[in-house]
């Protein structure tokens, strides 16, 4: 049984620490072995203990300030790459399930993301572990940018 509200309460108290901004928190990545199998997934510590959600391909959007919200981005439900991969709750159940504020596709992730960056006062997001998502954090801070003028 998942209770909501003891994770929304962690994201809660993060954002009135936060005191302005937004965090941008991803999951752990998924993890070849070999040619056609992978490692048993194991999701990030942090972003579990803010969301308890346990699936890969998630970003968690914590935005502080007067109006605090918390935005999950994670897979689509998806019945026949559940019979590959597993069980997915998708971006409605998974806002229901885990209580956040908004839930969205992660293939919505670049499109969206430039848009709550922009006017923010800091940004909050692991840096220096993958070259590839540090990329992506630059790009969406560029693209903020380009939008504000």
């Amino acid at each position: 049984m998942i209770d909501p509200t003891l994770y929304a309460g962690r994201r809660s108290r993060l954002a009135a620490r936060m005191g302005s901004g937004i965090a941008v928190l991803r999951t752990a990545p998924e993890r070849a072995r070999n040619r056609d199998s992978g490692y048993p997934y194991r999701f990030d510590s942090y972003f579990h203990y803010l969301t308890g959600f346990p699936e890969p391909e998630s970003v968690l959007v914590l935005i502080a300030g007067k109006t605090p919200r918390s935005i999950l981005f994670c897979r689509d439900k998806n019945l026949e790459r559940e019979i590959w991969d597993g069980f997915r709750y998708g971006p409605e159940k998974a806002r229901e399930v885990f209580g956040f504020d908004e839930a969205h596709s992660i293939d919505k992730l670049d499109e969206l993301l430039p848009d709550l960056l922009a006017d923010q006062t800091a940004v909050y997001c692991d840096v220096g572990a993958e070259a590839e998502w540090d990329a992506r954090v630059i790009g969406w801070i560029n693209d903020a940018d380009r939008r504000l003028v």
